[in-house]
């Protein structure tokens, strides 16, 4: 359906086996909480994880050893006492997030310190000290050589399907700036688009939550995905062809981001990036690409949503006629799928047209 709580259309990516390690490194000082306020925590529903189907394979993984629901296997605790350890877990559980940001503080500074105050922030609606939480927290991973992404990433599932949507998004972010750094250029963008499929569709289960939830996807959910296409462009070394691809498909999956949150202006316009992008590096070739179509289609979707109909059948018949000129489909399944979805739009926005 053309409605912005449409799934994104299908992209076919390739992803090849994918592994980064990190040492322990740098420690960051936790932020003086001052005054407690009164403050409720949003509730965290159950969730789906999403079905990963044609448009992203999950990256092959050497049978990374067990990780468990918590930060504690990952050793990062440092000489923090048992009991303290506990005692904030219990306070985050518990939704008094206040108190605990007070016990962080002063607690030895670690990764999993900065983990949970981001966590506790991201609850009481303070975006900017959040990040700033997180981006110690990433310093601290991409300085060691302890864990590797893919031991995060199966983290990152965990929390998902415990729907703990905001610690998937946090680590989430860790893991695109752990694949930034990883030996093969190639392997980095492949990655960091991987990273910003799983945070599209964490932040689609937190809008779907509304309410606090929501915001949060607004307020770092977005910011966090943004960032992503940044460090991937950033990438040095690897194939022009491929990172122009996966770059692409990163602007698609952030503007479907800005879609699902109501921001379809700014989804064009991230759209329209991967487009120009695909453009300036293939040229007339460019909508051989299974993800050129599926922008294009996307870009209708976002028109459609904005009661503009007219753009919105122009962008549906491109997408048509890019998606019969694809040459990268898996299967003819896929393709036939893909082409129908466009077809259905198309018609339902003709027929608004008409009235």
């Amino acid at each position: 359906m053309a409605e912005g709580g449409s799934q994104p259309p299908v992209i076919n990516v390739q992803l090849p086996a994918i592994t980064v390690n990190y040492q322990e490194g740098t420690r960051f000082a936790g932020d003086n909480v001052g005054q407690k306020t009164k403050i409720q925590a949003a509730e965290i529903g159950q969730i789906v994880v999403p079905t990963q189907g044609s448009n992203v394979q999950t990256p092959t993984r050497p049978s990374p050893r067990d990780v468990t629901d918590n930060l504690e296997k990952m050793n990062l605790a440092g000489g923090m006492h048992f009991v303290t350890y506990e005692n904030i877990r219990r306070l985050i559980h518990q939704s008094k997030f206040v108190d605990a940001l007070i016990t962080l503080q002063d607690i030895p500074t670690s990764q999993e310190q900065q983990f949970m105050m981001s966590e506790c922030y991201c609850q009481l609606e303070r975006p900017d000290k959040a990040l700033r939480c997180i981006e110690a927290l990433q310093t601290m991973m991409t300085s060691s050589t302890r864990l590797s992404v893919d031991d995060i990433i199966k983290l990152v599932d965990n929390y998902v399907s415990d729907s703990f949507y905001i610690r998937a998004l946090i680590l989430l972010s860790c893991c695109a700036k752990l694949y930034k750094f990883d030996w093969n250029p190639n392997i980095s963008v492949v990655g960091i688009q991987f990273c910003s499929w799983k945070c599209s569709n964490v932040i689609k289960k937190m809008v779907g939550k509304g309410d606090k939830m929501k915001v949060i996807a607004r307020d770092v959910g977005l910011k966090i995905i943004t960032d992503m296409l940044r460090e991937l462009r950033s990438v040095s070394g690897a194939d022009k062809n491929k990172k122009a691809v996966m770059g692409a498909a990163c602007s698609k999956y952030i503007g479907y981001s800005y879609q699902i949150v109501g921001d379809y202006k700014e989804a064009i316009g991230f759209y329209n990036e991967g487009l120009n992008s695909m453009n300036q590096t293939f040229g007339s070739n460019a909508a051989k690409s299974s993800v050129f179509g599926d922008l294009l289609h996307d870009i209708g979707s976002a028109h459609y949503n904005l009661g503009d109909y007219s753009k919105a059948e122009s962008f549906y018949s491109q997408s048509l006629d890019a998606k019969r000129k694809v040459e990268d489909w898996p299967s003819d399944k896929v393709k036939q799928g893909s082409i129908e979805m466009t077809e259905k739009n198309l018609e339902i926005t003709r027929n608004k047209m008409k009235k």
